[in-house]
């Protein structure tokens, strides 16, 4: 399961709950990519806040 964390005019980043792994999401005209983003070592970018402040409210 994944929760968007930032949302921008023509990017988002994602982060999977699981592993904290943020992700890069670009949308464009021409279509949608997908990365992950990486920290200077190339190690997968950790997302350090609380997931839970994103996750969707059902309860309205």
């Amino acid at each position: 399961m994944m929760a968007r964390v930032e949302h921008h005019r023509d990017y988002d980043i994602w982060v999977d709950k699981d592993t904290g792994v943020m992700f890069l999401c670009i949308d464009h005209q021409n279509g949608v990519g997908v990365t992950v983003m990486p920290n200077a070592d190339g190690t997968p970018k950790i997302w350090q806040g609380d997931i839970k402040e994103y996750e969707p409210d059902f309860s309205e």
